[in-house]
């Protein structure tokens, strides 16, 4: 048997957790079905009122719901898209890719998404 090695907390990396796989056991564990749709919410920050606008006008779309208001960030803007939809990995990447390409031009950013428990 060889020395044993002592690994430091400092330099060991957190797992990497998967946020679509993370909420659907937060759907399960509430007693929800994973596999039906339910209703998420995407926030983009974007400076100034006229570029939110125009990113909320880029996002729209059949099917969803965007609203523009102020948010606590300064100098920002929150945009929030609401849409119905099976949570997939998939799903959320292919919309994650959407809104960057939407806000970022105009020197905004896609922070993050959350899913609503639906009555299954």
């Amino acid at each position: 048997m060889g020395p044993l090695r002592r690994v430091s907390d400092a330099h060991t990396e957190a797992p990497k957790v998967d946020p679509v796989a993370q909420a659907l056991d937060q759907l399960r564990h509430a007693g929800a079905n994973p596999k039906v749709a339910h209703q998420t919410r995407h926030f983009m920050y974007v400076p100034g009122v006229k570029a939110a606008q125009e990113v909320a006008r880029l996002v729209s779309g059949p099917g969803r719901f965007v609203e523009v208001d102020t948010s606590a960030q300064q100098g920002y803007w929150l945009v929030v898209v609401r849409e119905t939809l099976v949570v997939t990995s998939e799903a959320m990447e292919a919309l994650r890719t959407e809104f960057e390409a939407a806000a970022h031009p105009l020197g905004g950013h896609y922070d993050r998404w959350q899913v609503d428990v639906a009555d299954s």
